[in-house]
């Protein structure tokens, strides 16, 4: 059984607004709901597990019996970074897992636009790596400055690529590995593939997609509900 985790921990400051951005409205729900509904849809995804600060876990709740959010077992505490959240979120999902095994999707709640295509894609590799994680070749010349107003290198962008969520992994092995690693250890760490890369895992590349944007600034709200608008005509 496959496994998803939606970290919605996030305080949103490079928006600019007092809501976190995750909590913000678009195409008529808000974007968390979105990026669940993603999972709700998701043949391969069993039950999805949510990380978020304590005082939304009520309105996330809400948010499952408003919108029909069947496959929302839990919600777990969001942690002081990114990757205490993911502790948190594969620990409260343990007991769903009654001892099967599966993988686990690690999702950014500002992500909405997410394809079902993407996510197939995504367990698929599962199948043939421990991690599996959506790329993009980086297309612009890429400098080096150490002091930020300085070029003092040049990096060959043939071998460049920048990664996106959702990333996948083997979820025992993935769980193991963050009861293994000290608070400090992690909090030294950003992306979901950092520790398990760390370890020596194989880390999989897949064709990433252009359209999966996670919302960072204020255009990027307008950007994802034109999206999300559009493809609900299409369906």
């Amino acid at each position: 059984m496959n496994i998803a985790l939606v970290l919605s921990g996030g305080s949103g400051t490079r928006l600019g607004a007092e809501l976190p951005k995750q909590y913000r409205i678009i195409a008529g729900k808000p974007v968390v709901v979105h990026t669940l509904e993603q999972f709700q849809r998701c043949a391969e995804i069993g039950f999805v597990t949510a990380v978020a600060a304590p005082e939304w876990e009520s309105a996330i709740w809400g948010w499952k019996r408003t919108y029909g959010l069947t496959k929302l077992r839990a919600v777990a505490p969001a942690g002081k970074n990114r990757q205490q959240s993911i502790r948190n979120g594969l620990l409260a999902a343990e007991p769903f897992m009654e001892g099967t095994p599966g993988g686990v999707v690690i999702q950014d709640a500002a992500r909405p636009l997410t394809t079902q295509d993407l996510l197939s894609r995504l367990l698929q590799g599962l199948s043939e790596a421990p991690c599996v994680m959506p790329a993009l070749p980086v297309t612009d010349t890429a400098y080096t400055s150490r002091d930020g107003q300085w070029v003092d290198g040049l990096l060959d962008r043939a071998v460049l690529y920048t990664g996106q969520a959702p990333e996948a992994f083997h979820y025992r092995p993935y769980l193991k590995l963050y009861r293994e690693t000290s608070p400090e250890e992690l909090s030294s760490m950003s992306g979901s593939c950092q520790l398990p890369y760390s370890r020596g895992w194989a880390v999989k590349m897949i064709p990433g997609d252009p359209d999966n944007l996670k919302i960072t600034y204020p255009a990027d709200l307008e950007t994802c509900e034109k999206r999300l608008l559009e493809r609900e005509k299409t369906v």
